[in-house]
């Protein structure tokens, strides 16, 4: 019987329902726009699919039989979740509901996903979140296997199998208490740091791979501590037991209250850091996803440019 009914034409059930609530065929068929005799033969397709006997001809009409009874009950089940899809795709389209899952670094989380959800949530106020904070290897892998709808990180790294959906650089500095002695720095070279003791990030964080990678070569720069944790790296920072290499994104408070000195790097070995913003390759978020991912793609170069005074050396 299952197998059978897979087979089933739509506009046979379509015809048996209208026919069930017209109580005749020439009634349901005025209401289809139809002949009656093209009525007759979708129901007698339908009963010879199922093997059973749906009607019963009386005068006057048509009397559902005890197995037509059973089918026309699936029907109007299957019409009200119908129904109900329909409503959902709905308030999806105008957002009036929706999940969205998030990935992202520490520092991006603190200082542009917050910024672009209070905005956001204000506007659609039914929406859901959940976010998760990783390295960048992590965010990426989660991307790749559709496990969040939407992934930002520091990059490099790049990876092919997911899709690239904007990305804006971001600048690189030297991070110290605002009482260290280069903090009046109007700029700084990698070289500049030869000797002082350095704390480091995890690979994965804050475009880390890169940092470590130019600050380690040929054992110049032997780090002082190292971290998996860029806000641990803040903290020790903070305490003065060390410098960091890293982008503003994720310092913006505590570089607005004087809280922390940031010099610009500068010379050809500074790697170059893009705040990105990842989607699966081939799969569509949920419109939801979709709608804050375009969000936030646009947000970056305005975002960018709020960054545009760490990013120079200053006169």
């Amino acid at each position: 019987m299952s197998q059978s009914f897979v087979h089933v034409h739509l506009v046979a059930l379509r015809y048996f329902a209208e026919t069930v609530r017209a109580g005749s065929m020439r009634q349901a068929s005025e209401a289809l726009s139809t002949a009656p005799s093209a009525v007759n033969r979708q129901i007698l397709k339908l009963e010879e699919q199922l093997q059973v006997r749906l009607f019963d001809r009386v005068a006057g009409g048509v009397k559902l039989t005890s197995a037509g009874e059973v089918l026309y009950g699936y029907i109007q089940t299957l019409e009200r979740n119908l129904e109900t899809a329909i409503d959902h795709m709905d308030d999806m389209r105008a957002l009036r509901r929706g999940h969205v899952r998030i990935a992202c670094e520490d520092g991006i989380g603190r200082d542009f996903v917050t910024r672009q959800l209070v905005e956001f949530a204000a506007r659609y106020r039914n929406v859901t979140y959940s976010i998760s904070v990783h390295g960048a290897s992590v965010i990426l892998d989660l991307i790749a296997a559709g496990e969040v709808d939407v992934g930002l990180t520091m990059g490099p790294p790049m990876r092919r199998d997911i899709r690239l959906m904007g990305a804006a650089a971001v600048p690189m500095g030297v991070v110290m208490p605002r009482d260290h002695p280069f903090a009046g720095k109007s700029s700084m070279t990698l070289v500049d740091l030869a000797g002082e003791r350095m704390i480091l990030g995890g690979a994965g964080y804050g475009g880390a791979s890169e940092i470590n990678r130019h600050m380690t070569e040929g054992s110049r720069h032997r780090p002082f501590i190292e971290s998996s944790s860029s806000d641990n790296v803040l903290s020790l920072v903070l305490a003065g037991l060390g410098l960091a290499v890293r982008s503003p994104v994720g310092l913006l408070t505590e570089l607005g209250r004087d809280a922390l000195a940031f010099v610009p790097l500068a010379g050809p070995k500074v790697p170059e850091v893009k705040l990105c913003i990842w989607t699966h390759l081939t799969r569509s978020p949920s419109i939801a996803g979709s709608v804050l991912t375009q969000t936030m793609v646009q947000a970056l170069k305005p975002f960018a440019e709020t960054l545009d005074r760490w990013r120079h050396p200053v006169p």
